[in-house]
């Protein structure tokens, strides 16, 4: 339950919180985000006619949601650009508050205070601050790294406009991927923040990477599914549970993301427990629903503890990927006669997994605006969907994370894809 002193707060201010309080938009999805609304409860508060009639059921079930909703609610206030009814909660943050380049991606003046932001590797080391490592020189790069990171409040996917991403959607099913379903299929977020009870530091900013995410996914025509703070176990059941769902039958393709602690090849539950990714591969390579569909798995977690500072690939030379693209070779079994005659596919293809760094390497996360993958995830994908197929996509992906880096240290990062899939991947958004 939330203290009683939290729940005094809300009440003493509850007239301005209802004269004042603008619901929809950022506000609302933080908190559906982090957990401290559930669907129904979302549906509930925006089936209300007024603005003060949300505001007033807000204010109801906040206090019922646990100990951690006061601090959620300020964080969305202040997330939402309501700093003046965050300060009514915690006045004693309120000049710290001004001081901080808080994140108002959804607002203009967010664009112009990226330049100091706190970043964080997802395995407890320093706090640096981020700045963008090089110059950006191909077509349609963005011109800087604030324009990757600061995609919160911009994330919109243009649709189909080249006839010839047009044919390939409708007349290329043996080398280009069905992915015309509405909804394509669903999307799943497994967004692991608090790891209280654990040596495992909380992921502060993860919030952020699932919200650019869901609106992301839904740009996509995808049905969003978003569980939080998952223990080992229940990781594996609800995945469990996914792969069960009906429907898969009807659906084209199928997205994972996890947001989490990790080291090499898991990724961390709440508990601190360790998750096989083969394992969480595995369930859905088995999933008959599945078969022959793409599968896309995106895992931000750190794959170990290494650091790197980057090698100088030539004078004044910062527009090449220092580590190229890894991919698994894809090579046949040993073909046998079959006593049915019909085609088989092996139970592990259709499979692209996109991780934020390469084994035994952490992977950085800014507290203030989310995790390098993620944003240069939710960039890629929403500015190149219209037209670039998804190992293209992300390439450009490898390329902007291996751009960034902190000022202390110079730490840098690399992501990485490998994957099993048979044809080209292709979004093709609003095409039907």
């Amino acid at each position: 339950m939330m203290q009683r002193e939290d729940k005094d707060k809300i009440r003493r201010n509850r007239v301005e919180f209802t004269n004042d309080l603008e619901v929809d938009g950022v506000f609302l999805d933080h908190l559906h985000a982090v957990g401290m609304l559930n669907d129904a409860m979302l549906e509930n508060i925006t089936c209300c006619k007024t603005r003060r009639e949300k505001a007033s059921k807000i204010l109801d079930i906040i206090p019922r949601r646990g100990p951690d909703a006061f601090g959620h609610l300020y964080d969305a206030l202040v997330e939402s650009d309501q700093g003046f009814l965050a300060d009514l909660l915690r006045p004693e943050n309120e000049n710290k508050r001004k001081r901080e380049d808080a994140i108002r991606v959804q607002s203009a003046r967010s664009r112009q205070r990226y330049g100091r932001q706190i970043s964080q590797p997802s395995d407890e080391q320093q706090n640096p601050v981020l700045q963008p490592a090089g110059s950006y020189d191909m077509v349609d790069e963005p011109k800087n790294w604030d324009d990757v990171m600061n995609t919160l409040g911009d994330i919109q996917v243009q649709s189909v406009q080249d006839d010839y991403i047009r044919r390939l959607a409708l007349d290329n099913p043996g080398h280009v991927y069905t992915n015309l379903t509405s909804p394509r299929g669903r999307a799943v977020i497994i967004n692991n923040q608090s790891f209280r009870g654990t040596k495992l530091t909380d992921r502060f900013g993860s919030h952020l990477d699932v919200i650019k995410l869901d609106r992301l996914f839904r740009e996509l025509n995808y049905e969003v599914v978003i569980h939080a703070d998952l223990k080992a176990q229940e990781i594996v059941f609800k995945l469990q549970e996914e792969s069960n769902n009906p429907m898969h039958r009807t659906s084209s393709s199928f997205i994972l993301t996890i947001l989490s602690h990790g080291r090499k090849g898991t990724v961390f539950g709440t508990d601190g427990d360790p998750v096989e990714i083969d394992k969480v591969q595995k369930i859905f390579s088995e999933c008959e629903s599945l078969l022959d569909k793409p599968k896309l798995f995106f895992i931000q977690a750190c794959q170990g503890e290494g650091t790197d500072q980057g090698k100088i690939a030539g004078a004044g030379d910062t527009t090449e990927i220092e580590e190229k693209l890894k991919q698994f070779n894809l090579q046949p079994d040993s073909e046998t006669a079959d006593a049915t005659g019909l085609d088989k596919t092996p139970s592990m293809s259709d499979i692209l997994t996109a991780t934020a760094t390469v084994p035994d390497m952490v992977s950085w996360r800014n507290t203030e605006a989310g995790t390098w993958f993620i944003s240069a995830l939710v960039y890629s994908i929403s500015k190149n969907a219209h037209r670039d197929e998804l190992q293209q996509i992300l390439t450009k992906v490898n390329n902007y994370v291996a751009k960034a880096e902190t000022t202390k240290g110079k730490w840098k990062q690399i992501s990485q894809v490998t994957h099993t899939l048979r044809k080209s991947f292709y979004f093709f958004p609003r095409m039907s």
